[in-house]
């Protein structure tokens, strides 16, 4: 069969874009780098490229292969579809947000995740047209609550998979889904749902450039369906394939009989025919997957595109007696990455180390020039793709599955479970036949294993407690009035990206996590400043206004720009004004807002603080309560209420002289806001010395007199 597709040839930082007119091909080596993202379910490592299953026939991903790098040691966060496409979707590792089965929701479900960026998002964010197509969340289709919705510029809500037939038909009892049947008509779109998608994503690509959204870089995702169950696919896909000649794996081991469907389909004779059923969708998608990748060849942006095409997580097909994924063996672990870099010196390369798909969001925001973002978990693999055997690489990648964490080094497997726990040499037992665990000789090696593990999850629980900290404001707000610290920005915030836009639609972006905090030279105080800086970045702070009023906003700051910077400040979103800093060199010195009012307001509030200019260090900024009066609280024309401003208090004692008031005098105690704070009937026409509450802190009140009960 002729194959038609892929041929061989195939916190805060502001970033402000200028515009100029240039010409065609200028602007095109100018453009953002376009992003393909390309998915096949429960495609394991079966493919002719990694040499594996000698029956394996995927002529386009095995020529992907050779023009890319293939990773040959790649693995999922988690063995089963929801928890690792949310944990690489979302930049968090199944044992951090807690999704580490199919049944544990959606991450954005999960407290403390809701706001989360996701990879898709980010690309959003950062001025790409996004569209997703297939299965890329959990769900089969998009559109969705659990696809995203909110964060892609288009989503392709057409089916996935592909229809069967009368041909090889077979249905495993012993597990609902297991099955599988060829289809005896030529596929269409009409009966493979795969093939339509892939064309739809082709079309897609080659219209691009004619597109209304042809100035925007792309970041396309398209999940085909198939291998997924029930291994359905077009005959011709069946007949690719030699039956005599596919093998089989050795049967279960350390006295393991199997599954219920590992001996149902044993027992009636079809394991080889479930291989071939299996090999058979592999070539389905390897071949919708052409499909798309010879439309990208064919359009202007071959090679101005990043292209990865992975599995989700592997597949058993009766190795140690069990089929599917939902184990923690490497067979439902281990699947196939391939990414092609047009820039990549390391194209055309096996890379042998081991890698996680936990690893591909901070590997495409690199390679597009995109700023990294710090807050996620994984480790971008673009070292990898310049040279792909470095010595050094030799980062673990860590998996769970249920209440199961376990790691994978280029030398050790180490599934840590108790008294399950497994430990195998992988360089010398790739097939994990001899189990260490428990080997006295291999003491310091699980030792060494489990101090990585339990790394891995301390770094994802601190993740995650910011994110909650964030969440429900658990850190302790600052007060106004009084002095706040500038290095003490708001530790929920450190590491997320707003975003705002310049004219034009040229996009801006302010980041939260750029500024250096040094031990401080300004002599008036302050622990620690908050240094090199540079124009739109910002500090944000949550407040809570225990005086509201009219304030004058002090901030200590030098600048060594040259000239005058401006420092915007914000209330709760509004800005209310800016303090302009004089050039002073090395020199601390104040500038002053004055006249900022401030409102009562039930809650916590938003203070930012940002800066107009590069090179100003900032130390502290304080809001200084001006003085002010309740207008309601006034002298009344008939001379018999009078307000007085209290100046003498000693031992806890207010001493007023009430001789001119009547036999009995009322008092009235008020803060500057006219808030009555307490009151008494007291006698008068004597001099008195009124005790003030205990509770009430040092600081400036509004005593009313008023004669009469």
């Amino acid at each position: 069969m002729e194959t038609k597709g892929f041929c061989s040839n195939v916190f805060r930082a502001f970033i402000c874009v200028s515009l100029m007119f240039i010409s065609g091909e200028e602007a095109f080596s100018q453009q953002k780098r376009n992003v393909l993202f390309l998915m096949a379910d429960d495609f394991n490592f079966w493919t002719g490229a990694s040499g594996y299953h000698p029956s394996s026939y995927t002529p386009v991903l095995d020529a992907f292969a050779d023009k890319g790098v293939m990773f040959t040691d790649a693995h999922c966060p988690s063995p089963v579809c929801n928890p690792s496409r949310n944990a690489f979707m979302s930049g968090y590792r199944p044992s951090t947000t807690g999704i580490t089965t199919n049944g544990d929701g959606y991450v954005r479900d999960k407290t403390g995740f809701e706001d989360i960026v996701t990879m898709n998002q980010y690309f959003t964010d950062n001025g790409y047209f996004t569209y997703g197509a297939g299965k890329i969340y959990h769900p089969g289709k998009m559109g969705g609550r659990e696809t995203d919705p909110e964060n892609w510029t288009i989503q392709n809500t057409n089916p996935t998979g592909c229809n069967g037939g009368n041909l090889y038909v077979y249905d495993v009892q012993a597990q609902s889904n297991y099955k599988w049947s060829a289809n005896p008509s030529p596929m269409t779109e009409q009966n493979c749902n795969d093939y339509a998608l892939a064309n739809q994503v082709a079309e897609l690509l080659t219209g691009y450039q004619n597109s209304e959204q042809s100035d925007q870089p792309f970041f396309i995702a398209c999940g085909v369906f198939r291998p997924h169950m029930p291994w359905n696919s077009p005959v011709e896909f069946w007949n690719e394939f030699n039956f005599e000649e596919i093998l089989v794996p050795p049967p279960g081991y350390n006295g393991e009989t199997g599954s219920n469907v590992h001996q149902e389909i044993v027992n009636a004779g079809k394991w080889k025919e479930a291989i071939h059923a299996y090999l058979a969708s592999c070539r389905l998608a390897d071949y919708n997957i052409g499909i798309i990748l010879e439309a990208l060849e064919n359009s202007p942006y071959a090679d101005n595109t990043i292209v990865v095409f992975m599995g989700d997580h592997g597949w058993h097909l009766g190795e140690k007696g069990h089929w599917g994924k939902f184990s923690t063996w490497n067979e439902a672990n281990q699947t196939t990455l391939i990414i092609f870099d047009p820039a990549a010196k390391g194209n055309g390369t096996r890379s042998n180390k081991v890698v996680s798909l936990q690893d591909i969001y901070p590997t495409l925001i690199e390679l597009a020039g995109l700023p990294p973002k710090t807050n996620i978990e994984g480790r971008s693999l673009a070292p990898l793709l310049e040279e792909p055997n470095r010595e050094d690489w030799d980062w673990p990648v860590f998996m769970s599955y249920g209440n199961t964490d376990y790691i994978k080094t280029n030398e050790y497997r180490y599934v840590k479970d108790g008294s399950s726990s497994r430990l195998y040499d992988i360089r010398t037992d790739p097939y994990e036949w001899v189990d260490l665990y428990g080997n006295s000789g291999y003491n310091s090696v699980v030792e060494r294993l489990n101090y990585q593990i339990d790394s891995m999850v301390s770094i994802g629980t601190e993740l995650r407690n910011k994110l909650l900290s964030d969440y429900v404001f658990t850190y302790e707000p600052l007060a106004i009035p009084g002095i706040i610290e500038a290095e003490d920005y708001d530790e929920g915030a450190s590491g997320k990206t707003y975003y705002d836009s310049t004219p034009n639609n040229a996009p801006a972006m302010y980041r939260l996590d750029a500024v250096d905090i040094h031990i401080t030279d300004d002599p008036l105080g302050g622990g620690f400043h908050i240094t090199e800086a540079v124009k739109g970045e910002w500090l944000q702070y949550t407040v809570g206004i225990f005086e509201p009023g009219l304030y004058d906003i002090e901030a200590r700051l030098r600048n060594n720009s040259g000239g005058d910077v401006p420092v915007l400040v914000y209330l709760d979103g509004n800005q209310v004004g800016s303090l302009v800093v004089d050039s002073s060199g090395d020199e601390w010195h104040y500038a002053i807002l004055e006249d900022v009012q401030v409102e009562a307001r039930n809650g916590y509030h938003v203070i930012k603080i940002e800066l107009g200019g590069d090179n100003v260090d900032m130390n502290y900024f304080r809001f200084v309560r001006k003085e002010t009066v309740n207008n309601d609280i006034v002298i009344r024309d008939d001379g018999r209420h009078k307000l007085l401003m209290s100046n003498l208090v000693e031992d806890g004692h207010l001493y007023m002289d009430l001789t001119p008031t009547n036999p009995i005098a009322r008092i009235e105690l008020y803060d500057r806001m006219g808030k009555k704070l307490q009151e008494d009937v007291v006698a008068g026409e004597l001099m008195k010395a009124y005790p003030i509450s205990p509770d009430l802190p040092a600081g400036m009140y509004i005593v009313r007199i008023s004669d009469g009960n």
